[in-house]
């Protein structure tokens, strides 16, 4: 009975951590918004919100409340590159991926956690470093399925185009990997 009660309370912090981090990264940010957003809002039917983050880098990320957050030097790379990675990223929320991983991840953890309060440490701690590489081959699928949502909506050649600006020739992707290399994902497109 104690060890349920274990798990639940370490699956209830979890949820928690799941609902607040996104809360708290929004208020270091503004909303930015652009054409270019209202226009992907129309053709998805995914509602969100794009904040913009100070940094020169070229990135962006999705978190599980619809908000796109998106860094400065993206939004600097022009409306083509703007609209294509705000496409991958409204792929995520269209495929529920955090959501979905999450769940996985809370899946993952609660067995765990029993296996090592009921059975045996080892194969908990086993199962917790499979998880690890379950999820990390979850997160590359994403990004995969992210990637073909993102081609149709703006189209091969102009999210091919955002792929390549940055991409790394010597880029490796291990098990432990979230992402493809930029290689493997214009592979698969």
């Amino acid at each position: 009975m104690n060890s349920i009660i274990f798990i639940l309370l370490s699956l209830s912090f979890l949820w928690a951590l799941y609902a607040l981090i996104p809360a708290i990264i929004l208020k270091r940010y503004v909303t930015y918004t652009s054409p270019v957003i209202h226009e992907l809002v129309r053709v998805s039917g995914v509602r969100v919100r794009v904040v913009i983050k100070r940094d020169a880098s070229v990135n962006a990320f999705s978190l599980p409340n619809n908000v796109i957050v998106i860094t400065e030097g993206l939004a600097n790379q022009g409306q083509d590159n703007l609209r294509s990675a705000l496409a991958h990223e409204v792929g995520h929320l269209k495929g529920f991926h955090h959501v979905k991983t999450f769940l996985l991840l809370t899946c993952l953890t609660g067995i765990s956690i029993f296996l090592i309060m009921n059975v045996n440490i080892i194969v908990g701690i086993v199962l917790m470093l499979i998880g690890i590489i379950i999820m990390r081959y979850t997160s590359r699928l994403f990004e995969f399925w992210a990637d073909k949502y993102a081609v149709s909506l703006v189209g091969k050649s102009q999210y091919i185009q955002l792929l390549t600006l940055n991409m790394d020739p010597k880029e490796r992707s291990t098990m432990f990997s979230t992402h493809p290399t930029i290689m493997n994902r214009l592979k698969k497109i």
